[in-house]
C-alpha cells in the first residue's frame, strides 16, 4: 500500500473523532486558522498522524497539510530543531543515544508519550521461516548465524539490512535489542532510508535471502507490500493488538515534544494529543495509543 492511499484513512479519522466538550475536565480540541498552526516537526512514520492532526485543528485539506511539513527533517534532527525553537511542536520516535547526548540528555524538552510502535522483521512473504528468537535475530546482525538453514529456513546465505546509525529504527534496534553491541557491516548492508531498506528487501536479487527491519505503522500502513511478511518473534506476530496489549515485546512508545519556548497554540495541541480524546483520535488514525 503506497503512502497515498492511506488518504482515506485521514479522512475518516477526522470525520470520526469529534471535539471533546462531554468529560468534566477533558480537554478539548484547539481551533486553530490555518496561519495560526505552530511550526511542526518528527519522524516520517509520524507524517499521517500529523496531516491528520493539522486537518482536524485547522479544518485545511490534506494538501495544505502535506504542504505545512515542507520543512519535516526525520527523528532525530526534529529533536535538535525543538531545541533551537526552529519547531515548536515535534511528533518523534524515540531519540538516540547520539542525540541524548548531543543535546544534555534532551533537558528542557517536554516529551510526552502519545502512541506506541514496535521494530519488526521483515522478509520475503516465500521465505519458509515465519517466526524467530530474539536472540536468533541478536545473533544474525552480529552475523553469528549467516544461513537460513541455523533457523529452519532453507540452505540461503542470510543477507541481512540494516540502517544508518542515528536513524529513528536503528535506535530502536539498539534499544530493544542491540545495545552497544557491535552489527556486522560485513554480514549486513547499511541502507540510508526506511523506503529503502523496504525497497531493497523486495528488489535483492535473491530476495528470499533479506532480512531487515523497520517500524510497525511504517512497514504496515504507509509501505506495505503484499510480497513480504512480518516474522513472528518469540512465537509472536506484530500486530495493533499485540503491541496494545505488550505481548509482543519489541514495542516503545513515541512522543508528543514542546520547549520552553513554544507558543501556547502547540501547548495545547499537546495537551489534547494526551487526553482520553486525543488518544481515541491517535487510534482512530491506525495508530496504538500511548496507554497507562
Amino acid at each position: 500500500m503506497r503512502f497515498r492511499q492511506v488518504l482515506p484513512m485521514f479522512l475518516a479519522c477526522i470525520m470520526l473523532t469529534g471535539t471533546a466538550f462531554g468529560a468534566e475536565g477533558e480537554t478539548s480540541c484547539p481551533k486553530l486558522t490555518y496561519e495560526e498552526y505552530p511550526e511542526v516537526d518528527g519522524s516520517l512514520a509520524c507524517v499521517p498522524l500529523m496531516e491528520s492532526l493539522i486537518m482536524k485543528v485547522t479544518g485545511c485539506t490534506q494538501m495544505e497539510a502535506s504542504d505545512s511539513l515542507e520543512h519535516f527533517s526525520n527523528t532525530n534532527p526534529s529533536y535538535g530543531r525543538l531545541k533551537e525553537g526552529e519547531a515548536d511542536l515535534i511528533l518523534s520516535y524515540e531519540a538516540s543515544a547520539e542525540t541524548k547526548e548531543t543535546l544534555n540528555n534532551l533537558e528542557g524538552l517536554d516529551l510526552a508519550p502519545v502512541g506506541r510502535d514496535a521494530l519488526v522483521f521483515i522478509v520475503n512473504a516465500g521465505n519458509p521461516v515465519d517466526n524467530l528468537s530474539k536472540e536468533q535475530i541478536h545473533d544474525i546482525y552480529t552475523g553469528k548465524i549467516t544461513n537460513w538453514s541455523e533457523v529452519g529456513g532453507e540452505d540461503l546465505p542470510i543477507q541481512a539490512f540494516q540502517r544508518r546509525e542515528n536513524s529513528g529504527s536503528q535506535t530502536l534496534m539498539r534499544l530493544l535489542l542491540m545495545g552497544d553491541e557491535e552489527m556486522s557491516e560485513e554480514k549486513s548492508v547499511v541502507i540510508s532510508g526506511m523506503e529503502g531498506l523496504i525497497s531493497a528487501i523486495l528488489e535483492y536479487d535473491n530476495s528470499a535471502n533479506a532480512i531487515g527491519f523497520s517500524v510497525y505503522y511504517y512497514a504496515s500502513v504507509m509501505n506495505g507490500h503484499d510480497n513480504l511478511k512480518f516474522l513472528k518473534v518469540d512465537g509472536v506476530e506484530p500486530t495493533n493488538e499485540t503491541i496494545r496489549s505488550g505481548e509482543y515485546t519489541l514495542s516503545n512508545p513515541f512522543y508528543c515534544g514542546v520547549s520552553p519556548a513554544s507558543s501556547k497554540e502547540a501547548v495545547a495541541i499537546r495537551d489534547w494529543l494526551i487526553s482520553p480524546s486525543g488518544q481515541d483520535f491517535v487510534e482512530e488514525c491506525g495508530y496504538v495509543g500511548a496507554g497507562e
